[in-house]
């Protein structure tokens, strides 16, 4: 593939010959000139506080696009970016200003820090893009206008919705966020580059599709972070691919999203927590290879057999059971012996469940140890014996059958994850003493979460829930990597 005109990483010269401190003063002068019109336009129409969030947003995006030709170094654009989070915390914390010209971004009634995240992420951008205009604003550019535009037209035309953790998005919304991103990557890659067209339509298609996910999922504001840098290192990425790899990760993309829909009501998770599991999915494979997705793959697509046996009771659930284990259908019908769960597991959960397999993938990531695919693993399987406790009701929680069910968790838990990876590894001493050893390594996260989860029940917050099991399944992921540890 040609590479990108604009794909050079060193710093060039300012085109607009401005002082770049007085550059900085322009942008500053901008940003509150601008709020002070929106706070008019807001007092004399009274229009909806999402229309002049966005409208406050959209100049400003589109007025970052110019750093690339204002600034050769990043250093005024990271002052300028700390102004601006000083200066919006302040819109936030001092009475007097938020008064005047808080309404501008805090009209919209919900928590969210999205206003604090956007200048972090120009300033972080800045930095990691080195001057290169193309990698700096396509991903300012689908924040700018993407994001912008899908939650005006979800909240104008929005019909059908999905559930997210801040509550819901609609359908259309992200329909619109997918279109305009595809157009923010396409046509400065056709207008300003020599990619061929078929490797420019892939990587708009494939970075539309992926950012549109990243949108879905994020929480309180976190998508003015994550669709920016989440672009850029997709974008970096995908320039250097040929159409072909381009086309087949866009299928394999295609069918991991449709899949986990199509799997929605068999599994405890909100829509947003499930395109979460489709990104994590595609990162697994796309960093290292069919095998790092297998143990996510087993884990989403058997953890409701591991709590599916209280559904079958015929006592109905206590009070205390149903507040414990909210995910169980909410009416034990004889009539309807195959209700769906309750999906009210949301993205938090599935962090919580792949941050020691995500950190075990990184790290094989940046430093190619194929060893890491063993605690990375062990993590999924320690994950699917937590989950399995987890259905354990509080009634009678320390009667001695529960501990015949802990041993049978980690067991399965055990053979579900182990038997195809040494199928796949192939026997020899290493990879059985690794397969042996993951037993203990399943069985220590397991017992401990066994252990302090009447304690966890009874947080007001499901927070520390998801940071013991993360923590538990990360330590006891380490005993994946002795055997190599005893070879050195």
């Amino acid at each position: 593939m040609t590479p990108p005109l604009f794909l050079s990483l060193t710093p060039h010269p300012p085109i607009f010959p401005l002082n770049p401190w007085l550059s900085m003063g322009l942008v500053l002068s901008l940003l509150v000139g601008l709020m002070s019109g929106l706070r008019v336009y807001q007092y004399h129409f009274s229009p909806h506080p999402e229309l002049v969030r966005k409208l406050l947003h959209i100049p400003m995006g589109l007025i970052t696009l110019s750093f690339p030709w204002l600034f050769s170094k990043p250093l005024p654009v990271l002052v300028l970016a700390a102004i601006a989070i000083v200066w919006l915390l302040a819109l936030r914390l001092y009475k007097p200003l938020a008064t005047r010209l808080g309404s501008v971004l805090g009209g919209v009634g919900r928590r969210s820090l999205g206003e604090i995240y956007f200048p972090i992420s120009v300033g972080v951008l800045f930095l990691l893009s080195q001057g290169d205009a193309l990698l700096f604003c396509i991903p300012m550019l689908i924040l700018t206008l993407a994001d912008a535009v899908a939650a005006v037209i979800g909240v104008r035309y929005g019909q059908f919705h999905y559930t997210t953790t801040d509550g819901f998005k609609s359908a259309e919304g992200s329909i619109t966020f997918f279109t305009i991103a595809f157009l923010s990557v396409h046509i400065p890659l056709l207008l300003l580059t020599d990619i061929e067209r078929a490797e420019t339509l892939l990587i708009a298609l494939i970075l539309g599709l992926l950012v549109m996910l990243i949108e879905a999922i994020a929480w309180q504001g976190l998508d003015n972070l994550f669709i920016p840098l989440g672009g850029f290192i997709l974008l970096r990425l995908y320039l250097e691919m040929d159409a072909l790899t381009l086309f087949v990760r866009l299928i394999v993309t295609i069918i991991l999203v449709t899949f986990v829909l199509c799997w929605r009501q068999r599994t405890t998770l909100n829509d947003s927590a499930l395109l979460g599991t489709a990104f994590i999915g595609y990162l697994s494979w796309t960093l290292g290879g069919w095998r790092w997705l297998l143990a996510p793959a087993i884990l989403f697509l058997t953890y409701p057999l591991l709590i599916s046996w209280i559904k079958q009771r015929e006592i109905p659930l206590t009070p205390e059971e149903r507040q414990a284990m909210p995910w169980l259908p909410l009416e034990n019908d004889p009539k309807c012996p195959n209700a769906h769960w309750e999906r009210i597991h949301n993205i938090y959960a599935v962090l919580s469940v792949a941050a020691a397999g995500l950190l075990w993938l990184f790290l094989f990531g940046i430093f190619d140890r194929p060893e890491f695919l063993y605690p990375y693993t062990l993590s999924f399987a320690a994950n699917l014996a937590i989950i399995g406790i987890a259905g354990l009701s509080p009634l009678n929680y320390w009667q001695p059958s529960n501990l015949a069910l802990l041993a049978t968790y980690v067991l399965k838990g055990w053979l579900l994850m182990f038997t195809p990876l040494l199928l796949l590894q192939g026997l020899s001493a290493t990879s059985v003493f690794c397969t042996l050893l993951a037993l203990v390594g399943i069985a220590l996260p397991a017992i401990a979460y066994y252990l302090t989860q009447p304690l966890l029940r009874k947080r007001s917050t499901d927070t520390l829930n998801w940071l013991c099991r993360a923590g538990y399944t990360a330590i006891g992921s380490l005993l994946g990597l002795v055997p190599y540890w005893l070879q050195l």
